[in-house]
């Protein structure tokens, strides 16, 4: 059985506040629940969509990193290397956030630089293979999709927390509040029908111990 909530007087006016405690208590154990509940089924699509984009990266970058070894065959290492370093900066990272399901989850996006005084290419095209220019574009491709995947993950993360929050404050509600007020209106509830009959019976004895005392007065006339 549940502990009595402590600080509370057995009155009929306690009784009242605690039946509208626990009728919202039991309001927000079915809302939270709820959404709970939604908040798992958009985890677990959410979850799909990781593992759709998981599998499609994977593929990107072993076709990617098959270029780059091709390249690196052709140009040597060290060429290869002089062309990574000289690569300019061609993308910039913007964050903001979004409202799902009450939940601040992360926005990403990866946008070109607008800047004409960089070269693109960053390479010259006589001297460089044909599969070093499928490879950059690859990357770029993947770094696009990185960043989308870096925010799924993000979402899947928040959301999680949440879900986590939210089953603790519907465990709360469940095991510990709403029994714990079950309680104590009941014994609040015996308690006032418990003085109800003592009071009934001390009437009855304070009515039986008048008539008496009435027939005696009748009796002495």
């Amino acid at each position: 059985m549940s502990e009595l909530m402590s600080g509370i007087r057995p009155t009929r006016m306690e009784l009242l506040s605690l039946k509208d405690r626990q009728s919202l208590a039991v309001k927000g154990h079915g809302l939270l629940s709820e959404k709970m509940d939604a908040l798992i089924l958009e985890f677990f699509a959410i979850l799909e969509d990781v593992k759709t984009a998981r599998a499609s990266l994977s593929e990107m970058l072993a076709r990617a990193f098959k270029f780059l070894m091709e390249t690196k065959m052709v140009l040597g290492a060290i060429k290869l290397k002089e062309i990574a370093t000289a690569a300019p900066s061609l993308f910039k990272l913007e964050a903001e956030t979004r409202n799902l399901m009450g939940v601040r989850v992360p926005v990403l996006h990866l946008e070109k630089k607008l800047d004409e005084s960089e070269k693109i290419p960053f390479y010259g095209f006589v001297d460089t293979p044909t599969v070093l220019d499928e490879s950059v574009t690859l990357f770029q491709k993947i770094l696009e999709k990185i960043t989308k995947y870096a925010e799924v993950i993000a979402t899947m993360e928040r959301l999680a927390d949440e879900i986590i929050s939210t089953k603790r404050r519907v465990n709360a509600l469940n095991y510990v509040i709403i029994p714990r007020l079950e309680t104590t209106i009941n014994f609040i509830e015996q308690y006032l029908e418990e003085r109800e009959r003592e009071s009934f019976v001390r009437m009855r004895h304070i009515k039986r111990l008048l008539e008496k005392k009435g027939v005696k007065e009748k009796s002495s006339v």
